[in-house]
């Protein structure tokens, strides 16, 4: 019989069935039970073998967790290090204004800690615990957030001085806890590189595909793919100073950053091929090429995804980008070096139709269109030089926009909202634009951490575009971080353009007119735009 506490895989349902069997007498179930039953019984099982305890503990005595998959940090970061990225990348400053706000911790809301070392160490509530210790003792607060950081009154102190914890016997017994605290509402879900992180974590750690699935609750073949995508990015994090700028590799690791057009690229037509890149038995990175090209390629890969470049501050390529257009502004140096290998990138991306995306020819740069010029020239209709520069075409609705949020709304959203046009659906494109809107909005609310506050004001009710709208056009609610976005959304509400867009979506009195469309995409875009492509640091310098 499997011991207690032994990992089985999935595919072990003989070794549940005999464990079960022992616990069977005390659930008092008599029917066969499926794989489901079976992990859910026998966790419960084992959760109830292993103890755990409940204690009183002291923020600043508590450590906070290197192994946490929400930031990146290597093993041996020091706790001010630990601070500095949960600080910069997971919005402990809004949590520490909820916290002074509420006077203290919401009830239920416990850690959990092991032991490891003979210290106490944070497992889940790494967030929590940096707030509580930064309002205890504000001299931790890091130069750069101490005129964001709020001020605790001793009122305050005296109520997080001691918190509530759950003692789990080690890191493993806690997993199956922490995953399902992070799928239900209220507790901050994980981004989609925490999870990446984590299940590669796993791995490394010792188990293996079939364990972690069970662990996790997910198919192998959906956490091969997770893996596989982290590694990618962690690759490219590897190269550290060699290729990175401190600036760029704070980019890299933070958690807010959106890797789907990066690892979206690997999948591409002819793109492994090109690197020689597959992944050996344990999903790390291996390549056919000799190292340092390979690097380089990577680093010019990192560089056309993540980094922002003038004067648009995003980065050149998108999820549009084709391979060609990667591969064709590519020039392999004698070694790797910071800053793209003498790269020439400019303009604002390469998101572009499909008949735009058609490139040809070895050097090349881009000119400020985001079309590509060299020597090769382009295919054209015998008009003008082949290297004469292109003129940039006006947004006439959101073709486009690009999505850099981790939102799984907005990211759908987006996606549909750049492949039609009003001219052609109308009616289609309102109903689009109303729920882009409204989504935005949300998203900013959430972002900025009134989420409870919206809906203390709202009474419970749902919340509709029009209160989303009042909400944030109140700068006293402080949605967002510079004034001229409130004094947009003021104007927006005086208009009749929300009324209309309801008319057009319900269907009464209103039909809906391509022309009127396209006007309150006009109107809305801006605002939209700075929500959606993560512009906020964009407009606060240009306020500055």
């Amino acid at each position: 019989m499997a011991a207690r506490g032994a990992r089985l895989s999935l595919g072990d349902n003989a070794g549940l069935q005999e464990e079960i069997a022992c616990v069977r007498k005390k659930y008092k179930k008599e029917h066969t039970y499926s794989g489901t039953e079976c992990r859910g019984l026998i966790e419960r099982e084992r959760m109830a073998q292993k103890k755990w305890a409940e204690a009183i503990l002291n923020p600043l005595k508590v450590i906070l967790d290197a192994q946490n998959p929400r930031i990146e940090v290597a093993g041996d970061s020091s706790q001010d290090e630990i601070r500095h990225k949960l600080l910069a990348h997971e919005d402990v400053v809004s949590l520490a204004k909820e916290i002074v706000a509420f006077g203290g911790l919401m009830p239920g809301e416990r850690i959990i800690v092991c032991k490891e070392n003979r210290k106490d160490v944070v497992v889940e509530g790494n967030r929590r615990v940096c707030a509580c210790q930064l309002l205890l003792k504000p001299e931790l607060v890091p130069e750069k957030f101490k005129k964001k950081f709020p001020q605790a009154s001793q009122e305050v102190k005296d109520a997080i001085i001691n918190i509530k914890a759950d003692m789990a016997p080690d890191r493993d017994a806690a997993e199956p806890t922490i995953t399902k605290r992070h799928t239900e509402p209220g507790i901050a879900k994980w981004r989609t590189t925490a999870k990446m992180r984590r299940a590669s974590k796993l791995l490394e750690s010792g188990y293996d595909l079939a364990q972690i699935a069970e662990k996790l609750g997910a198919r192998q073949s959906a956490l091969r793919a997770s893996i596989r995508e982290y590694r990618l990015l962690r690759y490219i994090l590897d190269l550290d100073h060699r290729a990175w700028s401190s600036s760029e590799l704070e980019r890299l690791t933070d958690q807010t950053l959106q890797t789907n057009p990066y690892t979206r690229f690997f999948t591409l037509s002819g793109v492994k091929d090109k690197l020689g890149l597959s992944f050996d038995e344990h999903d790390h990175v291996t390549t056919t090429l000799p190292t340092d090209e390979f690097d380089q390629y990577m680093h010019h890969i990192a560089r056309c995804f993540f980094i922002p470049i003038p004067p648009a501050r995003k980065p050149w390529a998108n999820t549009r980008t084709t391979a060609d257009e990667v591969f064709s502004i590519f020039t392999l140096k004698s070694e790797l070096q910071p800053g793209g290998n003498g790269t020439s990138y400019s303009g604002n991306n390469a998101a572009k139709t499909s008949s735009d995306n058609m490139v040809g020819g070895a050097s090349s740069t881009l000119g400020t269109s985001g079309k590509k010029q060299g020597s090769t020239g382009e295919k054209g209709n015998g008009k003008g030089k082949s290297n004469s520069p292109q003129s940039a075409k006006a947004s006439i609705f959101f073709e486009k926009l690009v999505c850099a949020v981790d939102d799984d709304r907005l990211i759908a959203i987006t996606d549909e909202i750049t492949r039609i046009q009003p001219s052609g659906y109308p009616i289609a494109s309102a109903m689009l634009l109303r729920a882009l809107f409204e989504s935005a909005l949300t998203y900013q609310v959430k972002k900025s951490g009134k989420s409870k506050e919206l809906n203390k004001k709202n009474n419970g009710k749902d919340i509709g575009l029009q209160a989303l709208i009042s909400f944030c056009a109140n700068k006293q609610n402080e949605v967002f971080g510079y004034p001229r976005a409130a004094d947009a959304l003021g104007s927006l509400e005086k208009s009749a353009l929300k009324n209309h867009l309801d008319f057009i979506v319900h269907g009464r009195w209103v039909e809906a007119d391509a022309t009127v469309v396209e006007t309150a995409a006009r109107l809305v875009r801006p605002i939209i735009k700075h929500i959606v492509e993560g512009n906020d640091h964009d407009l606060e310098d240009v306020n500055a």
